[in-house]
């Protein structure tokens, strides 16, 4: 689920307790510019940052199975085609 409001991607989100991951980008860390939050009641609780969206979709398959290539054209479709390279 996308929120244009803030910007993420939601996955295994519960709207009524604000858990679940997203998928978060941050133009201004250009190291990790990636971030796979863990949120449980609205507050995050572990942050992974990662370089590129490659390592995003790795630790997202860590915690639930997705299929790479569809994610991988969702986000595009979310980000400007620049930021996928």
């Amino acid at each position: 689920m996308f929120d244009e409001q803030e910007q993420v991607i939601r996955y295994k989100w519960d709207s009524w307790t604000g858990s679940g991951y997203r998928l978060r980008y941050d133009a201004a860390d250009q190291a990790h510019s990636y971030h796979v939050e863990d949120c449980s009641n609205h507050v995050v609780m572990d942050d992974y940052g990662c370089s590129d969206l490659d390592e995003a979709l790795l630790v997202l398959n860590r915690f639930f199975s997705i299929d790479e290539s569809a994610e991988r054209n969702r986000i595009a479709n979310w980000l400007p085609h620049q930021r996928l390279q």
